[in-house]
């Protein structure tokens, strides 16, 4: 399945690592954080990388911002999605004018350490079989870090895809790492239809194809800030039942392409994921009933896919009616 192969590190000369990196920058309406974002990555331990800054029509001065930014600078390349196409589509529209072999996935409030894309770079050199790299995160202007027990500095695709990624509703890899370009043309890049979420569904569909790489080391700090103009849907932690039902869906769609659904074994791995599909919803309905949330009830139709066991549907549509009935509503 790999079409890599191993490269010992001694044969790796980090200095010109930079000549086959593309930094993809994603930004929207984030003025108040984009120039101390923009000079973290402009001040990288290797050289010769390009910068791609995409604005998503910010509604904001973002744009006029990052302009003046980069005035008389070659190096950097601005561009403007045609309309606002949300962050799959961005990273899509950006990386259709990439033609380098790695391409660093960025956002536009990180804060990269000086060697982020040297540590990147250095581990698709040495993992040739890896489709991507990630790591652990920060906290800026904190000491928590996000980090797993992963031990290992490239690990199979399967692995990290059976192990944490179809086991966990969150995801251990954010929206940023380094991607083998070639990796992501094979699988189409991000499905825009998963909307907020679609790098999730782009991490396992890369794992299942390749390896993946991994820095054990916290060389992003994220920034949990978002200005009051910033969707409310991409606020972090921001819980409403569609964000939950995207989530089920690129979990769906992933396990159906993963498992030999004709197999007994397939089938039995299928039926198990419905069953933990359905209490996971079950167990939002629970929430809301004992805290008292009419709201969560009343909208958890949102949250509906096709492989709902038949409790569940009419659970959902028995408290739907309840207090419908309740609410006037």
């Amino acid at each position: 399945m790999n079409k890599y192969k191993s490269t010992e590190l001694t044969n790796i000369e980090p200095k010109f690592l930079g000549s086959k990196i593309s930094v993809c920058i994603l930004t929207y309406n984030h003025a108040h954080l984009i120039e101390s974002t923009l000079k973290s990555i402009l001040n990288q331990t290797i050289n010769g990388y390009d910068i791609y800054i995409s604005d998503d029509c910010s509604t904001d001065n973002t744009f006029d911002i990052i302009k003046e930014l980069i005035c008389n600078n070659d190096r950097i390349k601005l561009l403007k999605t045609p309309h606002n196409m949300g962050m799959a589509g961005n990273a899509n529209f950006a990386i259709k004018n990439i033609n380098k072999p790695y391409i660093a996935l960025l956002h536009h409030d990180d804060i990269c350490r000086t060697d982020l894309l040297e540590k990147w770079a250095l581990a698709l050199e040495k993992n040739e079989g890896a489709a991507f790299v990630f790591n652990p995160y920060g906290v800026y202007g904190s000491k928590t870090i996000f980090r797993w027990n992963i031990g290992e500095e490239c690990m199979e695709g399967r692995w990290l895809l059976e192990k944490l990624l179809f086991p966990k509703w969150g995801c251990c890899v954010r929206g940023t790492a380094m991607i083998r370009r070639d990796a992501w043309l094979s699988v189409g890049g991000m499905r825009e239809e998963f909307g907020m979420l679609a790098d999730i569904d782009l991490w396992m569909r890369l794992s299942m194809k390749w390896q993946v790489a991994y820095v054990d080391e916290p060389v992003i700090a994220i920034r949990q800030e978002r200005p009051d103009n910033y969707p409310v849907a991409y606020k972090e932690n921001f819980w409403t039942w569609r964000r939950r039902q995207l989530l089920y869906e690129i979990h769906i769609a992933n396990r159906l392409t993963y498992w030999d659904i004709d197999s007994f074994g397939g089938r039995l791995k299928w039926w198990k994921f419905r069953i933990l599909l359905s209490f996971e919803t079950f167990k939002w309905l629970s929430y809301a009933v004992i805290r008292k949330k009419p709201e969560m009830i009343l909208t958890s139709k949102d949250s509906i896919t096709k492989y709902d066991l038949m409790p569940l549907v009419i659970l959902r549509w028995l408290l739907i009616s309840i207090y419908r009935s309740k609410y006037n509503q």
